[in-house]
């Protein structure tokens, strides 16, 4: 595959997968909500894992967060010595630990059998990629040091030009392999996430949201209804004779 399409067109396309899944996914189910609420229990059986897990993929993706939000705030934490070894020896730990749990989540998943081959492929599919990303990421921080600094210079601006449908290819294509690799593959994983059972989350979580905007709706049209029927014209122009 080519470069361009790798960091300027698939970032677009992973989203444009993961909202046109999700998309499908609730016009299919949304008469079908109990069997969805059903799902979640082999969602969280084969998602859920530890606190380690959860806890450690929550950091991970805060850390993540924050340092393309405020790439300067980084920089001027890591201004100091001690405050850059605290910062990248926690974020190397949590590390770790994440890809501890993942290997202990990703056993109990190959021992599960599921009636749902495709879910199942689908499952082992997304969390293979969690896999890559967690590795590279963490031969990231091995081989190249100090990751938070130069991944808010060159990381941080790459991603802004994403949000601004302006794509510099160049932030990423002047990074080693592994950072690329790092990059596509979380991509890749949010692409996955409608055929998992992961977004059996999302499906409720969107029929809850709507059902929540359509009440004051209903509302409204209930009572512009009831206010026609009282002021109603043609009540007085041709009124009923006894």
């Amino acid at each position: 595959m080519k470069p361009n399409f790798l960091f300027a067109a698939w970032p677009y396309m992973a989203l444009a997968l993961f909202c046109l899944g999700i998309a499908v996914r609730y016009l299919l189910s949304r008469k079908q909500m109990a069997a969805v609420e059903a799902e979640l229990t082999d969602a969280w059986a084969v998602f859920g894992g530890s606190k380690l897990w959860c806890i450690s993929l929550v950091l991970l993706l805060l850390g993540h967060l924050v340092g393309l939000v405020f790439p300067r705030g980084i920089l001027l934490w890591n201004g100091s010595t001690i405050r850059l070894y605290l910062l990248e020896g926690f974020a190397f730990t949590v590390g770790v630990v994440a890809l501890v749990s993942w290997a202990a989540l990703m056993w109990r998943h190959l021992e599960r059998s599921s009636d749902s081959a495709a879910a199942e492929f689908a499952d082992t599919v997304f969390l293979a990629l969690l896999f890559v990303g967690l590795v590279s990421g963490l031969l990231m921080a091995v081989l190249y040091r100090w990751g938070s600094s130069w991944g808010a210079m060159t990381l941080t601006p790459y991603a802004v030009s994403l949000l601004r449908a302006n794509p510099t290819t160049g932030f990423v294509m002047q990074m080693p392999f592994l950072v690329r690799l790092h990059i596509f593959s979380w991509f890749a994983a949010v692409a996955v996430v409608p055929l998992t059972r992961l977004a059996a989350f999302i499906v409720l979580a969107l029929h809850r949201c709507f059902g929540l905007i359509g009440r004051p709706v209903i509302a409204v049209g209930r009572a512009a209804e009831a206010w026609m029927q009282r002021h109603d014209p043609a009540a007085r122009i041709w009124p009923e004779e006894d």
